[in-house]
């Protein structure tokens, strides 16, 4: 019997010592490797600092305290400082290793020489004189895991002690001193328990919550109490009273601001104060601590009076304990009890669902990615975040009506900015991406831009077009194109048509290209969904497509006819840095660089005289050009301009289809050069490049020929190389100079 005895105590001791082993081991995965790792981080695009920069309209030094960088008043002798002067910008960049296409970088110093705030020479100590410099890149707001999650990084060095006093007094104040477990709180939830016949009072533990947090369910059972009790045991033998803490803090969950959840002090105390949670005052680090017990019930945000009433709770209890002093708790009382902080707009969340789609296209869904995993964007968070600011004044004037916008790189097909409506946190449909809409005007540059392509079709910006009735087809497939205003113009050039938005002349030139050809030309450029419609109403954008696309086919003006594909993953890193993925930018070359420029001097002058004029009579200044569009009974409401360097489309309209108050010259390009002003702030000057294909001719203004002293006014016209009329005007013998039927 005693050896039976003793050998069933072997095993049940091999049994416990496997149990302990299996359980130290699942702490260390669960807890040693991940803990409160970012699941997927999402990086911003790093901000680049040319030379001629502004640096105060570009928000330079707002983007380094983003990035935690530290002013001193000396030379910065330490990466994250920087010293700012009238003279002189001196930065100690960090180590950065990021994106293939930003590269790995070790720590350095940049001296950047300012003349009235503008960047004239940038120096840096390993490279010598360079033309830029780029910070690292920003963390976007919140994390990717399966959803949208609101958290920061945090380091317990990070939080005032006051705050972490205010945390263990609410939560647990035997916490320094238990081992996972305190008895006398189990004993009485215990006993609340078992006269309550159900689960009412946990009695849990700082250890014991982040155990049922990072390990198990939020179910309120015995059995899992049961198994939360070893792994705490377990946790705190195997980690440090500090590190339990940091993870906890850095992940306790804070309730909801609208569809974001709200998890860490860090996160907390930006969502609720507006501030770094380093710069938390007792009351708001107790108002913090406050959340913990019940988020719904005492969020500031929904129940700021029971949030008050439990943050004075809490400061009550750090006194009884004499952790402060009723002068000090009394202080903290007095301190406003409201949320100053407005809720944020979630400005990113558009573009990240955006990247996560693309990343699931590529077979790279953030949900399978390692824990630690970096995602590195192409997005603008300063460009971000001003859209999604103008997008929230534009929308107190819009009626209800949506609207979308993107901005691309027109060199890469980087997308620098997303916006999929209003707000994210109200409607999370993207319809810059997914939304699909009649183009209608927007399409008409592309059939110029086959027509001057077309080295046999003779057409130029000078070519006259009639603006008369016409009807294609007969019996009931007869159509007959009218103009916006519903008069007609006689003869006029392809450079009025195009400023003008005219119908009907659009459509003959469409008739002259050919209705396949154009199609076909379309489909390439990747504007709406092929097979695009074989049909005389196409010349009109008589076919459906998203902002992306349409702003995309846009990039062929800039980039000197080559369209390139937008994306929004530069590249992905997982956390041992074996680089996942790193994008190949996609491009094609569609139209002649000649060609393209002469269509692109045609969509300056929608800039300078045409339907988006208001933008110079605004201030808005540099090179630009553009393009309006609004569709049948101002449903749709489109603009899309762009610079050099920057592809921008705004759309506008009703989700049920309604019409607008208004079209695409007093909705969408206000908004478009709302965006513009800010985001183009102290940026250095950069001309469109004319290629060296084209020539510039005087151009009779009444016949479309070459200008004489002996006619009548004349005008510099833009022309390919070789395709200028080669009459005068005094050779003119009467009718319309080439006249396209």
């Amino acid at each position: 019997m005693r050896r039976r005895l003793t050998k069933l105590g072997l095993w049940l001791l091999v049994v416990l010592a496997g149990f302990l082993v299996y359980l130290d081991q699942v702490v260390q995965a669960g807890f040693g490797v991940d803990r409160w790792r970012d699941p997927v981080r999402f990086y911003a695009a790093p901000q680049q600092i040319p030379v001629g920069l502004g640096l105060e309209a570009a928000g330079t030094v707002q983007e380094l305290a983003a990035l935690d960088y530290r002013q001193v008043d000396t030379e910065p002798t330490e990466p994250g400082t920087f010293r700012s002067s009238a003279t002189e910008l001196d930065i100690y960049l960090r180590a950065a290793a990021v994106s293939d296409s930003f590269g790995d970088r070790r720590p350095r110093r940049v001296r950047l020489a300012l003349e009235e705030g503008r960047v004239l020479e940038i120096v840096d100590e390993r490279e010598g004189r360079v033309g830029s410099v780029a910070l690292e890149p920003r963390p976007l707001e919140g994390l990717y895991d399966a959803h949208w999650t609101g958290r920061r990084p945090m380091r317990i060095e990070d939080v005032p002690p006051q705050v972490i006093d205010a945390v263990l007094a609410a939560e647990d104040a035997r916490f320094l001193y238990h081992f996972g477990l305190d008895w006398s709180s189990l004993l009485r939830a215990a006993r609340v328990n078992w006269n309550a016949g159900e689960v009412k009072q946990g009695g849990s533990t700082i250890t014991q919550q982040l155990v049922k947090n990072h390990f198990l369910t939020q179910e309120r059972t015995i059995w899992r109490k049961l198994r939360e009790i070893p792994i705490a045991l377990a946790l705190e033998r195997r980690y440090s009273k500090d590190e339990i803490l940091e993870a906890y803090l850095a992940t306790v969950y804070l309730g909801h601001d609208r569809l974001v959840g709200v998890h860490g002090l860090a996160e907390g105390a930006w969502v609720f104060f507006g501030k770094s949670v380093s710069d938390l005052t007792l009351g708001e680090g107790a108002t913090l601590a406050g959340i913990i017990r019940a988020p719904n019930a005492y969020s500031p945000l929904r129940h700021p009076e029971r949030a008050l009433e439990r943050r004075n709770h809490v400061l009550g209890s750090l006194e009884e304990l004499g952790w402060i002093t009723g002068e000090q708790a009394a202080l903290a009382r007095a301190e406003p009890g409201g949320v100053p902080h407005a809720r944020r707009a979630a400005s990113e969340a558009y573009f990240v669902q955006h990247a996560v789609s693309e990343l699931a296209e590529a077979g790279l869904a953030p949900a399978e990615l390692s824990a630690g995993s970096d995602v590195f964007t192409t997005v603008d968070a300063r460009l971000q975040d001003i859209v999604a600011q103008e997008l929230e004044r534009a929308s107190r004037d819009l009626g209800g009506a949506q609207v979308a916008v993107v901005a691309i790189d027109p060199l890469t097909g980087a997308l620098r900015a997303l916006a999929g409506g209003r707000d994210y946190l109200e409607s999370q449909y993207d319809r810059a991406s997914r939304m699909r809409r009649p183009v209608g005007s927007m399409f008409k540059p592309f059939v110029a831009l086959a027509a001057v392509a077309d080295p046999q079709s003779g057409v130029t910006p000078a070519t006259r077009l009639s603006d008369a009735p016409i009807t294609i087809g007969s019996g009931t497939t007869a159509w007959s194109p009218r103009n916006h205003d519903d008069r007609f113009r006689g003869d006029v050039t392809l450079r009025e048509t195009l400023a003008a938005s005219l119908n009907v002349p659009t459509v003959r030139l469409a008739q002259r290209v050919g209705i396949p050809a154009l199609a076909e030309f379309g489909e390439a450029l990747g504007i709406g969904h092929p097979p695009l419609p074989r049909l005389p109403s196409l010349a009109l954008g008589a076919f459906e497509s998203s902002l992306v696309d349409v702003a995309s086919a846009y990039t062929v003006f800039p980039g000197a006819g080559i369209r390139v594909e937008p994306f929004s993953v530069a590249s992905v890193k997982a956390p041992s840095g074996v680089v996942l993925h790193d994008h190949e930018p996609e491009e094609a070359a569609l139209a002649p660089a000649a060609a393209t420029y002469v269509v692109h001097t045609m969509l300056e002058d929608v800039i300078e005289e045409g339907t988006a004029a208001s933008l110079r009579a605004s201030g808005l200044r540099g090179a630009l050009a553009g393009k309006t569009g609004t569709t049948t009974d101002q449903r749709d409401a489109w603009f899309v301009g762009y610079t050099p360097s920057l592809v921008m489309g705004v759309w506008i309209g009703f989700d049920d289809d309604r019409p607008l108050r208004g079209g695409a010259a007093q909705l969408a390009v206000p908004l478009w050069g709302a965006i513009a002003r800010r985001a183009f702030a102290g940026a250095p000057p950069e001309p469109f490049r004319r290629p060296g294909e084209v020539e510039v001719v005087e151009v009779d203004e009444a016949t479309g020929l070459r200008a004489s002293p002996e006619c009548g006014p004349s005008r510099s016209e833009v022309f390919v190389a070789g395709t200028a009329p080669e009459k005068d005007c005094r050779e003119w013998t009467g009718g319309a100079a080439q006249v396209s039927s």
